[in-house]
């Protein structure tokens, strides 16, 4: 019996016998890998009908889902349009608008497509113009030239909601126009900072009593000038008045000439990282839009159109995200083209290479994220965190049923998992 047991329990044999426990060790560790790989996709599926989602962890994807397919991204695309902003423009640029007058009098004003010309803003203006000693003017004239937009936004349907209001180079209050109905058929002024317009008495035939902001470019154009430039020259003209300026005959769309004076250049109070930061908070079609134009015009010369936009975008996307246009195309900077596509991956490209700015997004839960919502639509994008290290992850969903907090869920569950190993 001691010969039998000496001879099993031999030095070669207790090798053999680790090797192979170590062998069925390994085996059981991939086996209960994958399973716990397999649970998480089995938890997801069920939600995801026609989508991708992805999660990155130290530059590898952990999970995914049609990683390389093309779906449509809405709001989410914003990101990659504030990343265009933040790089072509710069964080610290401010959009300016300048002033000019002539010896009759007429007060010239050009912009170049700021997002945030605000009543606030040009109650300023109007304080510093007042400040030079100018208390009357003949007329103001529009220069709206620095935006020469082939078509209106792209996916934009033109309905009286202020998230489809059209971009310009001179445009006020994000284009949508503040007023309120009484029960006795009262029009007022939607907020305090802006004077009662002859837009507002105008618009507010439509409608009963409530409190509106709506799209100007919903409404027929008059003959002589569009809504964009009649609200834009109303409300300088009101603000103007307020402030002891005073108009007498009116304004009129049309460019500033060469042989003017400049009087004032007006920088917004707002730094191109403050814009792309309320841009991404409150999902700001209209801002986003500006600035996609805008990087367009910085790219290829004035005057901005929505080609020269496209062109910066794909030239930007080629050669600095080093993505080809199978994995991503961009129509329009607010993402409420249905034309836009964008894969799993190529987000996750650009959420690495916004990095640096994630503090932009708006927080949700503890998560850094962008949503994304159109019929049939419903995105998210952003960054899981965990010891100060962020996570780049998407979730792009084409389908009827909107399960994407349920799946966001299930994926920060499964990075926290991960994570602790």
């Amino acid at each position: 019996m001691h010969r039998i047991f000496s001879s099993f329990v031999r030095p070669g044999r207790i090798s053999s016998l680790l090797s192979l426990f170590s062998r069925v060790l390994c085996i059981i560790c991939i086996a209960s890998a994958a399973l716990a790989k397999e649970s998480t996709i089995a938890a997801l599926t069920p939600y995801v009908k026609n989508g991708g989602y992805a999660i990155e962890i130290d530059g590898k994807v952990v999970r995914s889902k049609n990683l390389a397919k093309t779906f449509i991204p809405a709001s989410t695309i914003k990101i990659l349009t504030g990343l265009l902003a933040l790089e072509i423009l710069g964080p610290e640029y401010r959009f300016a608008t300048r002033f000019f007058t002539d010896e009759d009098n007429v007060l010239y004003i050009q912009g170049e497509g700021d997002p945030f010309l605000t009543s606030e803003a040009i109650v300023e203006i109007a304080k510093q113009i007042k400040a030079r000693g100018i208390t009357s003017l003949s007329r103001i004239v529009l220069d709206d030239s620095a935006f020469a937009l082939e078509t209106p936004s792209p996916g934009s349907k033109n309905s009286h909601n202020p998230y489809d209001a059209q971009s310009n180079a001179l445009a006020v209050n994000f284009n949508a126009l503040p007023f309120v109905i009484t029960k006795n058929r009262k029009v007022l002024s939607g907020e305090l900072q802006t004077p009662p317009l002859p837009l507002m008495s105008e618009f507010s035939q439509r409608f009963g009593k409530g409190r509106y902001r709506v799209n100007v470019s919903a409404f027929t154009d008059a003959m002589d000038n569009s809504n964009i430039i009649r609200y834009t020259g109303e409300l300088f003209i009101a603000v103007f008045r307020d402030q002891g300026i005073q108009i007498s005959e009116g304004f009129a769309h049309g460019r500033v000439p060469k042989t003017v004076s400049p009087l004032l250049l007006y920088e917004s109070d707002k730094t191109v990282a403050e814009l792309v930061q309320m841009c991404l908070y409150y999902s700001s079609n209209f801002i986003a839009n500006q600035l996609y134009l805008s990087c367009g015009g910085r790219v290829f010369g004035s005057p901005a159109t929505w080609k020269k936009a496209r062109q910066t975008a794909r030239k930007y996307i080629h050669l600095r995200l080093q993505l080809k246009d199978d994995v991503i195309l961009m129509e329009d900077g607010s993402g409420l083209s249905t034309n836009n596509r964008i894969s799993p991956a190529a987000m996750l490209t650009i959420l690495n290479r916004f990095t640096p700015y994630h503090q932009l997004l708006k927080k949700k839960q503890g998560i850094s994220l962008k949503s994304g919502t159109l019929t049939g639509v419903y995105s998210y994008a952003g960054y899981f965190e965990n010891n100060n290290s962020l996570s780049p992850f998407v979730l792009l969903l084409n389908q009827k049923k909107n399960n994407r907090k349920r799946i966001l869920k299930l994926m920060k569950h499964e990075f926290q998992k991960i994570s602790a190993k």
